[in-house]
């Protein structure tokens, strides 16, 4: 191949639209009772204790509290404590529990779950929506999940993060 065919080539090449991806990777969270899928392109890294949080004051049961990572400080939630509604008694800390870091929307976040467990690749035609009926999680806002896969919803960590923040806000004007 010349350079004036290579070139030629190149330019064709750069007005093929990529295809869209038919499927993506996930990470299944144990939870206490539960089990979620978070989205590998969203998971940044996954620690093992120890880990150092401070706690503010005012902050909803829910978070865990904040913490450096990389030289930034994120806020770190449980989810388990999240998902369950107010009235309910705080969970015992698992031993096992992992910290995943999950990064959207240019936003960094902790998440507590009680155990990490296989990744799974998921064609994106088997994923069917989360009907608020359906959905095994004890949580109302079920728009913080893109949908559910042989059982198992699947958290949208860009709506989660939207979820906590309004949240966050509530529990400061109320609290």
């Amino acid at each position: 191949m010349n350079d004036e065919e290579f070139w030629n080539y190149a330019r064709q090449r750069a007005r093929v639209a990529p295809e869209p991806p038919s499927h993506a990777e996930y990470l299944e969270c144990k939870l206490s009772g539960n089990t979620c899928l978070v989205p590998l392109r969203d998971l940044a890294e996954v620690l093992p204790p120890p880990y150092h949080l401070a706690r503010l004051p005012g902050m909803p049961g829910w978070m865990a509290g904040i913490m450096a990572w990389r030289g930034e400080t994120i806020a770190v939630v449980n989810l388990d404590l999240y998902f369950l509604p107010p009235e309910s008694a705080d969970l015992p800390q698992a031993a096992d529990e992992m910290l995943l870091v999950v990064h959207s929307l240019d936003q960094t976040l902790g998440l507590f779950v009680a155990a990490p467990g296989m990744t799974t690749t998921i064609a994106l035609g088997e994923v069917v929506p989360l009907a608020s009926s359906t959905h095994a999680l004890p949580i109302h806002d079920v728009g913080i999940f893109d949908g559910m896969y042989a059982d198992t919803p699947i958290l949208n960590i860009s709506a989660l993060l939207a979820s906590l923040v309004q949240q966050i806000g509530v529990a400061t004007t109320h609290g």
